[in-house]
């Protein structure tokens, strides 16, 4: 894969996060990752590590912040 085609693939993991955590709650209040997660690796059909990643990424851009409990908040 191309640089290109990686750096538009992270944009897609990282805006199908959150989407995914959007749907679930109001920006700002913590989702369970357990919610948003299912919807991206069954039917968004990305990998586990692309998903981690994703988040880790968001976390340090101050996108989210991951939480206690499995959670997450859309910052």
């Amino acid at each position: 894969m191309d640089q290109h085609n990686a750096m538009s693939q992270d944009k897609d993991i990282r805006r199908a996060n959150l989407d995914a955590a959007n749907s679930k709650a109001e920006p700002g209040t913590p989702v369970n990752l357990l919610e948003i997660g299912p919807v991206l690796v069954l039917e968004k059909n990305y990998t586990e590590l692309e998903v981690v990643d994703a988040l880790y990424a968001m976390q340090e851009k101050k996108v989210i912040e991951l939480l206690d409990g499995n959670r997450m908040r859309v910052l």
